[in-house]
């Protein structure tokens, strides 16, 4: 209990969850109300504002309430950390309340925010996983936004055993393309929202590739496929000049996300750099099920929008795209562009800036170009960071689940920051399939221990089995520990050795 009043009492649940509270009246009551918010104001009362404000609050109402009976809805949840009850009514539990999608990842290290942001990053995608739609937020809007849903899917796909909840998705961005043009809406189930071309209707593009890579279902790349195709004929009729320049009327046709400063990248460049990565996920998709003129032909599209997007947003003098605003730099090099100098400018400047300046999208992308090009320190010290604009920020603040911006403004439990929270698992445990592998058929273990770590240790449980890995420095040396189990093909990779692992533990020490 936080404070009592004369009739009302004010809790805290310990943490931001979805669900409800369960109450009891010690006498009849005509009325029994309990309120829900995320955040208390300095006197201790319900802040409804970061969940729709006073005028969307969230509440139960029980009438003609007995005595000792228990009091719970039954056909909602609220989106909650603190809630309200009145007429002296007894605050007995919270029942938590989601999808049957159980964790099958652990992360644990010396260093409290990235230990925090892997725990805040599931309770966030589990408080918004609900009737097979991974919304956006589980008050506000309760939306199943593309956007956010294909940002998100490779991380939940890989923490959570969600196969069930995203093949029942996949059928509702199914539902939401119009056959004729191939456009996606911007959410899934159809109920309205903001977006644009790339970020969002790619969900059909990347929610199912992801799907095939995780569990190894060629069916469900088969069934897309023509969709995938469609899709991109559809960016290609929105595009001009190699330029993804617009999408429906009266669309927003953004780009990136939630930047913590006004935008700067053009919406053109951010669409274009999704396309060209559909255009080569959908390329190795032909490959795969056999389509190949179908994949020659997208790799000119392809081609030719680098080509187009090189001459409108780099700077040969600068080696930058867009002066590397906003993680531009990122966006260019994860499509193979940009020169010699543009992967400097951009481990510079980050380095300089130790903090984030990208929204929801560049977040994810700069992370993973970071750890991938050669900075993996960097990009650790960033995911590790208490900066203004940090993970470390949120956690400082009290808050147990993702924000929807890094300011704290709007909703305190919107997941689609959480999406870098992936290469906890697969850059520093270093747990990852080999390329080319689909529902782990050929695992790799490749861990990264940064200098401001003494330990780290969790685990994936896959389609095909459990790899563990514990990672600590003893004497000098890193002594790294890997259990895979019986049947599963792994191997443990270090500069460019690859060593065989055997079912339980396997032991190795590196040099540094």
């Amino acid at each position: 209990m936080v404070e009592k009043r004369e009739k009302t009492s004010v809790y805290d649940a310990g943490e931001n969850i979805s669900g409800y509270a369960i109450v009891s009246p010690p006498a009849f009551a005509e009325r029994v109300i309990v309120s829900y918010a995320e955040e208390l104001t300095a006197a201790n009362c319900l802040d409804y504002g970061s969940a729709g404000g006073d005028r969307q609050i969230q509440k139960d109402e029980f009438l003609a309430a007995g005595p000792g009976r228990e009091l719970s809805p039954v056909f909602t949840w609220h989106g909650f950390r603190y809630f309200e009850v009145s007429n002296n009514a007894d605050a007995l539990a919270c029942a938590v309340v989601h999808a049957d999608t159980p964790r099958t990842s652990a992360f644990e290290c010396d260093n409290l925010n990235l230990a925090w942001l892997a725990d805040a990053y599931i309770r966030t995608q589990l408080s918004n996983m609900h009737a097979g739609v991974p919304s956006d937020c589980p008050h506000r809007e309760r939306l199943g936004y593309t956007g956010d849903g294909q940002l998100c899917c490779e991380a939940a796909m890989l923490m959570l055993d969600c196969r069930r909840f995203y093949r029942k998705w996949l059928g509702d961005i199914a539902d939401c393309q119009d056959p004729e043009t191939g456009h996606v809406q911007h959410t899934a189930p159809l109920m309205g929202g903001g977006g644009g071309p790339g970020g969002w209707g790619g969900a059909v593009v990347e929610v199912p590739w992801r799907y095939y890579r995780q569990y190894g279902d060629k069916d469900v790349l088969k069934d897309f496929f023509p969709r995938m195709l469609k899709y991109l004929d559809y960016l290609e009729s929105r595009s001009e000049d190699g330029l993804v320049i617009r999408e429906e009327e009266g669309g927003w046709c953004l780009g990136d996300w939630c930047t913590p400063s006004p935008m700067k990248l053009p919406e053109p460049f951010v669409n274009t750099y999704f396309y060209i990565k559909y255009l080569r996920a959908v390329s190795e998709a032909a490959g795969i099920l056999g389509a190949r003129p179908d994949g020659d032909l997208l790799e000119e599209r392809a081609a030719r929008c680098c080509r187009a997007l090189t001459n409108a947003y780099f700077s040969p003098h600068t080696h930058s795209f867009i002066g590397g605003v906003q993680g531009a730099d990122a966006f260019g090099l994860d499509i193979g562009l940009g020169d010699e100098h543009t992967f400097l400018n951009l481990a510079r400047k980050y380095a300089g800036l130790g903090m984030f300046d990208t929204g929801i999208f560049g977040t994810k992308i700069l992370i993973r170009v970071l750890f991938d090009m050669g900075a993996p320190e960097l990009a650790a010290s960033l995911l590790a960071g208490d900066k203004k604009v940090s993970y470390g920020r949120m956690r400082a603040a009290g808050a147990t689940t993702l924000w929807e911006n890094w300011n704290g403004e709007g909703s305190h439990s919107h997941p689609m920051f959480g999406a870098p929270s992936v290469f906890l698992f697969s850059r520093l445990l270093g747990i990852r399939q080999k390329e080319g592998s689909c529902g782990w058929e050929h695992a790799v273990v490749l861990p990264f221990l940064p200098s401001f770590l003494q330990r780290m240790s969790g685990h994936v449980t896959t389609p095909r089995g459990t790899v563990s890995v514990d990672c600590r420095r003893e004497d000098g040396r890193v002594r790294a520990t890997a259990a895979v189990s019986a049947g599963m093909d792994a191997v443990f990779a270090f500069e460019g050795e690859e060593v065989a692992l055997r079912p339980g533990e396997n032991v190795f020490y590196i040099n540094k």
